[in-house]
């Protein structure tokens, strides 16, 4: 099927849209059946439409039971049967014994290149080492006049299957779609890298580094610092992808240096956090040249014969999705949530945090759940079914199989008709849904309606203007995107980027937001928007927030209603917090150390009493608020240029205190409509309006005459 000159994938009825890299990533638990193959194919075919026909593969994890071993199982593309020839004799010269060999043609279009497999047997019982080294010479010699070939995986516990094509048909190619062999686990990639010098399969997804894979959305902008580090320890053949190093160093911690998995992803994901334990501090500084900067999200697979292991890593900054899933036969790491629905409707789901990392092994379970957030309130909040008494008499239509253009045109014929709504059911990641739907700004008087069971994509009800969407489950990133007016109201949890840049109506989320709720929020006139949260948000909460008001309320009374770096950059606005708030909370704020060290050198020239730096020393975070009430004038106006205040942000209050009537007077209504919406009982209800909320706001110039900061620059436009 065909709709505006886009291919659709049949299967899934998802159109193709070049839109960045889809991951996929399933492990087995111990005692739970082996995975087939259409579990991979199905996983990451569902969303095709993040991919390209440049790229795609599978990574499969098996551990035989195998007397004193498995061989090393060797894959390589060559381009003719003499280089497949040269490998062997490199391999039988330098390992050991080489059988099974064959030549097979995996993509029948191509006539340059085939795969050459086989599996070597060592010589000697320590010999990864040994292997690693020769690999990485076969691999030099094979670019080194012209490409003739590549080595891509020569694991004991590994194969990898890749080529040029999306999804389904790389499956096809390997003839993965014709067997149900199984595997411990599996990690599956769409789309080629986006930072390769071209478009052969040596460049597609999964990279592998021995029995080390990964699969990588994002852009790796510490490659040349991580190439330096990989030189210096020997490894020097390259294809020339910043996803490759990953697959290289994370293999190198584990296997050669013997860092636990924690240690290693740690150092991966190169964290940045305010109170660093100075054993993690010496370890990031140890193994600075592996850490990893820019926008990524890794799903990584390692096994090591005893224990099979799949890890899942984010960016500081988390620019790139992510979930993490887990039922009772297996755990699922994704970039959206109908590839694990799909599988297992009703899996737990959740969103690691920023800069952290998800582990789980076959024979330990979850190791490390990626949040410190309680998975019951990121999951139990879950609603799939629609109420009888909320289903209207309107039109329904079925999602399944459908693109979003389809069900777009259903949603603006029933707008056009003059229908009061309509209730599209089954969706599963149709992005951009309701889209163009503007009931207050053509003059229709009577709402509309839309309502949705499943899980809706990217991007749903973006430029709303004055449409109501209610949804019977979870919603993906960038929720509600510059919406003028109307309603969305969500029984489940909503993803990263909700409301970005709202500058009317509201949004009801009963469970949990990701991060960067409220981005660019702002008001005109007498246009307020609201975000109200029924439970707690990740990083980045208002984030250049200008004006609105958002609410968390907290109803599991989480100990940590709300992450880091909130209200960064804030102009305008209010954020509400049920629950107590730190000061080090909010903000893009300096490093403890940094400030103490600072302080200290002021206290040796005899500026800052010591009496006075030890009372600092004393408090969990030298915060602007505790500085503002110990430093003289001059060192305070000192500290703040040099480390809190830029000519970009202006400086916020945070107070912990009940709702007062002016309070109530702007979000009260707004709490009541909220009750209503989800049937908050009223004892739940009391407890909320009786609580203690942090109220974070930009201070007033009067506040900052009184804490002596200096005043703002404006910025200048380049």
């Amino acid at each position: 099927m065909d709709l505006d000159g886009i291919a659709f994938d049949r299967r899934f009825g998802q159109p193709v849209v070049k839109d960045g890299c889809g991951v996929f990533g399933m492990l087995r638990k111990a005692g739970s059946p082996l995975i087939p193959n259409s579990a991979a194919i199905n996983g990451i075919s569902c969303i095709k439409y993040r991919g390209s026909d440049l790229g795609a593969g599978y990574a499969a994890f098996r551990t035989p039971e195998v007397p004193g071993g498995a061989p090393y199982r060797i894959q390589a593309f060559v381009t003719t049967e003499s280089v497949a020839n040269r490998i062997r004799g490199v391999l039988e010269e330098s390992i050991g014994p080489v059988d099974g060999s064959r030549i097979r043609r995996v993509d029948k279009r191509r006539t340059d290149l085939v795969v050459w497999e086989a599996n070597v047997t060592p010589r000697l019982e320590d010999s990864d080492d040994m292997v690693e080294k020769a690999v990485d010479s076969v691999n030099s010699s094979l670019f080194r006049d012209g490409f003739e070939g590549r080595v891509f995986s020569y694991g004991r516990y590994l194969s990898v299957y890749k080529e040029v094509g999306f999804p389904a048909e790389v499956a096809g190619m390997w003839g993965l779609d014709r067997e149900e062999g199984g595997a411990d686990m599996w990690l599956a990639h769409t789309r080629q890298p986006t930072n390769s010098p071209g478009s052969l399969p040596i460049w597609s997804h999964p990279f592998a580094s021995m029995n080390t894979a990964i699969v990588h959305n994002g852009d790796i902008s510490s490659y040349g610092s991580n190439m330096e580090l990989l030189n210096s320890w020997g490894i020097k053949s390259h294809v020339g992808t910043d996803s490759e190093v990953i697959a290289q160093l994370l293999d190198h911690l584990l296997r050669v240096d013997g860092l636990s998995m924690s240690d290693a992803a740690r150092v991966l994901t190169n964290p940045f956090e305010r109170n660093i334990a100075p054993a993690v501090r010496d370890l990031l500084y140890r193994y600075r040249g592996a850490r990893l900067d820019g926008p990524f999200a890794v799903v990584a697979g390692y096994a090591d014969g005893k224990d099979t292991y799949l890890v899942a890593m984010t960016d500081r900054s988390k620019f790139r999705p992510l979930l993490v899933g887990e039922d009772a036969e297996y755990f699922y790491v994704a970039s959206e949530e109908n590839q694990i629905r799909n599988r297992s409707k009703h899996a737990k789901i959740w969103t690691p945090e920023p800069g952290a990392f998800f582990i789980a092994s076959l024979r330990q379970g979850m190791i490390e759940p990626g949040t410190e957030r309680s998975l019951d309130t990121q999951t139990s909040a879950l609603t799939t079914q629609m109420p009888h008494s909320s289903a209207r008499r309107v039109e329904t239509v079925d999602a399944t199989g459908k693109g979003f253009r389809e069900l777009n045109e259903s949603i603006r014929a029933a707008h056009s008709r003059g229908d009061k709504g309509i209730v599209i059911e089954n969706c599963s990641g149709q992005r951009y849904l309701g889209i163009g739907i503007t009931p207050k700004a053509e003059g229709r008087e009577e709402p509309f309606k839309i309502q949705i069971t499943g899980f809706p994509g990217n991007c749903l009800a973006n430029l709303n203007d004055g449409a109501t969407f209610e949804v019977f489950g979870n919603v993906a990133d960038d929720l509600a995107d510059t919406m003028q007016s109307g309603s969305i109201i969500v029984h489940g949890n909503s993803r990263d980027v909700t409301g970005q840049a709202i500058q009317g109506g509201s949004i009801f989320v009963r469970g949990t937001v990701g991060n960067r709720a409220a981005i660019q929020m702002r008001e005109y006139e007498k246009h307020r928007p609201f975000l109200v949260v029924g439970e707690t948000a990740d990083d980045y909460l208002g984030e250049y927030m200008a004006g609105g008001v958002v609410i968390a309320l907290n109803l599991s009374d989480s100990k940590r209603p709300a992450r880091n770096y909130i209200g960064t950059g804030m102009v305008g606005g209010r954020i509400y917090i049920r629950g107590r708030i730190g000061d080090e909370q909010v903000g893009l704020i300096p490093q403890r150390e940094d400030v103490l060290r600072y302080l200290h050198s002021q206290t040796l020239d005899g500026i800052l009493p010591a009496a006075v730096y030890d009372e600092i020393t004393r408090a969990a975070y030298p915060s602007v608020q505790l500085l503002a009430k110990t430093l003289p004038e001059a060192l305070m106006t000192r500290v703040l240029v040099l480390f809190f205040s830029t000519k970009y942000t202006k400086p916020v209050t945070i107070e912990l205190r009940h709702l007062g009537d002016e309070d109530l007077s702007v979000i009260g209504p707004k709490l009541q409509e909220f009750f209503e919406a989800f049937a908050i009982p009223a004892e739940t209800r009391q407890k909320v309006l009786a609580s203690e909320f942090s109220v974070i706001r930009v201070k007033e110039e009067k506040e900052k005459k009184e804490m002596h900061v200096p005043p703002q620059e404006t910025p200048v436009e380049e």
